[in-house]
């Protein structure tokens, strides 16, 4: 059994999404009953990411993996922020809608060209028996000036970041078919490849 440690709704569907046409099924830590809150006190996205793999191991079925996410996006005007700090950018937990409206407003006098940023996600593995390992994956792009389309809950930069490899947002991508998508893997598609490599040479 795999579960995929996040309570964030928009993270499981599109892990789920990618770890099912490679054919495999995760859970999410509430189809087992789990309603733990895991507080996100490390610095950097690998520490994020252990953290939470290592608070649901011990609660889960014997010869269980669980897979730690954590997802930052460093924009470049900006100095790389928000970094790690993507929901408590302002020292709170901010709403979907606040991170898109925040961001644009401290990009408001940045040209198009110099808006660009790094989508980053860490993913822990967590293994009984096994040290627990992060595997990662990357994707650039830039900003946009404006949303496009609507907003997927627990996503806010899917309306705003622009793959311009793709000619699309991020939004949009996720709007494809599903083969599409693994042709043309994101941040999280490219951690969770990894991942996958990963277990299948290190799986209890």
């Amino acid at each position: 059994m795999i579960i995929y440690a996040t309570t964030n709704p928009g993270k499981f569907v599109e892990a789920a999404k990618t770890f099912a046409a490679r054919g495999h099924i995760i859970n999410s830590p509430e189809e087992l009953g789990l309603k733990k809150v895991v507080e996100e006190t490390g610095t950097t996205l690998e520490e994020n990411a252990i953290l939470k793999a290592q608070a649901y191991l011990p609660h889960v079925p014997a010869g269980s993996i669980v897979i730690g996410d954590d997802t930052g996006i460093e924009i470049d005007a900006l100095g790389g922020e928000p970094g790690v700090k993507v929901r408590r950018w302002l020292g709170h937990n901010m709403s979907d809608q606040e991170i898109v409206d925040y961001t644009l407003k401290r990009l408001k006098k940045v040209t198009l060209q110099k808006r660009t940023a790094h989508f980053r996600t860490v993913l822990a593995i967590a293994q009984q028996g096994h040290p627990t390992v992060t595997v990662d994956g990357v994707l650039s792009g830039q900003i946009l000036t404006a949303p496009v389309g609507r907003m997927r809950e627990g996503m806010p930069f899917w309306q705003i970041f622009y793959i311009a490899d793709l000619k699309m947002t991020l939004g949009q991508f996720h709007a494809k078919t599903i083969e599409y998508q693994l042709e043309h893997p994101t941040h999280r598609e490219k951690a969770i490849q990894a991942a996958l490599v990963y277990l299948a040479k290190n799986r209890s």
